[in-house]
């Protein structure tokens, strides 16, 4: 209620209704008004995205818009800032408020080799729309570091207990760290990664136009990463022969690839394992430990040696 009147003043907007509507790294809060337009308010976790980092995505999203490029939309306040701050009792917290993206969410029940193929074709649009993407503000890159060395940091409290396993995580993550060092990583271009492009996060309305939303992820780092993201969570849905080729193809039709990009995207998709696994362990203390127990890593573990067997001599 109080988020309600907040939004109503400083947007200008009469909130009729507004619920609670997903936690995760964020608070992300559905609201409707009198006119029936929807609207998503999204609250920052203090700990999660410092105040130049969720600059930095403003950033992004309104460049997008300059390209025009199908992105979610942020609304601007009364006084013409896009940012929200108040008070909490956990401290100072950031909001945006968002229109809701034309159409539907995406969907792979019906015609999956179309809609890979057209999903990869608007993830190479994006990134040839942010080549030009300059933000002063800062964010932390998607690199080697963050992407698969961070999770001996975070996962190690949760192994203790377990040695061998301990080991292996740190054995997988020092070879997927020297096999891109070795490319050489900067070989590969470089810029503006969405950073979630796992299939979904958009909408697509009857005229087939995909709407992006949810750029909490983004950064800069290889542009391959936002395809290895898509591979990676077709794995999780066991879809990987049903998707991956078709958004490959799709994404080349735009902007072609180099053999060295195509070749690196294994060890792209080891490192989003691995910073899954990091950002679980990372966020443990708002997102509680209980299920990061042995079924957790038991599960971990066997997919990070499944993905070894199915991608021999890659990673």
């Amino acid at each position: 209620n109080a988020l309600a009147k907040r939004i109503s003043s400083d947007y200008g907007i009469d909130v009729v209704w507004m619920n609670y509507y997903c936690g995760g790294f964020n608070d992300t809060y559905k609201l409707r008004t009198y006119d029936g337009s929807v609207y998503y308010f999204r609250v920052y976790r203090p700990i999660w995205r410092t105040l130049s980092a969720i600059r930095y995505e403003l950033d992004a999203i309104n460049h997008l818009e300059e390209k025009r490029f199908p992105a979610i939309r942020i609304l601007h306040r009364k006084d013409g800032e896009q940012l929200c701050a108040f008070n909490a009792p956990e401290g100072k917290r950031f909001g945006i408020l968002s229109a809701e993206a034309p159409g539907k969410e995406i969907s792979y029940d019906k015609d999956v080799a179309s809609t890979s193929f057209q999903y990869g074709q608007n993830a190479a649009a994006m990134h040839i729309a942010m080549q030009d993407f300059t933000s002063m503000h800062d964010r932390r890159p998607l690199d080697i570091h963050f992407l698969a060395q961070s999770v001996l940091k975070n996962a190690k409290p949760f192994l203790e207990h377990r040695p061998e396993d301990w080991a292996y995580l740190q054995a997988f993550s020092n070879r997927i760290k020297w096999k891109l060092e070795s490319l050489p990583i900067d070989a590969l271009p470089h810029g503006f990664c969405h950073g979630d492009l796992q299939g979904h996060h958009c909408n697509i309305d009857e005229n087939g136009v995909m709407t992006f939303y949810d750029f909490d992820c983004c950064g800069y780092g290889a542009t391959v990463y936002d395809l290895a993201v898509f591979r990676w969570f077709t794995r999780l849905e066991n879809q990987e022969k049903e998707r991956w080729s078709h958004f490959l193809r799709g994404y080349q039709d735009v902007r072609p690839l180099s053999s060295l990009e195509v070749d690196s995207i294994p060890a792209f998709v080891a490192c989003r394992y691995l910073w899954h696994i990091s950002v679980h362990t990372l966020n443990a203390g708002d997102w509680g430990i209980d299920w990061l127990g042995d079924v957790y890593f038991d599960k971990r573990i066997a997919m990070l040696k499944k993905l070894e067997e199915d991608y021999p001599g890659m990673i």
